[in-house]
C-alpha cells in the first residue's frame, strides 16, 4: 500500500470529468453555489461557459462548461 502524500491534491468530480471529457454540467441550489463550483476549476483551464438555466422541476440551476484551447 502507498502513501499518500501532502502534494497529491483531490480535485472534485466535476474538475475531474472537465479535464478528462472536455466538458461538464453543473448544478447547484443556488447561483452563488454555482459560482464556488466554477471558482473550483483551476486557473490555468480556459474554458468557455454559456447562461445559466433554471430547471423547475428540480429546483436546480444548471451550467455547462467547455474546456477551450489557446493555439
Amino acid at each position: 500500500m502507498s502513501k499518500k502524500t501532502e502534494t497529491e491534491i483531490k480535485q472534485p468530480a466535476h474538475v475531474a470529468e472537465l479535464l478528462l471529457n472536455g466538458t461538464a454540467i453543473l448544478t447547484a441550489k443556488t447561483r452563488d453555489e454555482l459560482a464556488e463550483i466554477v471558482n473550483e476549476i483551476p486557473a490555468d483551464c480556459s474554458y468557455g461557459a454559456g447562461a445559466v438555466g433554471y430547471d423547475m422541476d428540480r429546483g436546480v440551476f444548471t451550467l455547462r462548461i467547455d474546456l477551450t484551447f489557446k493555439e
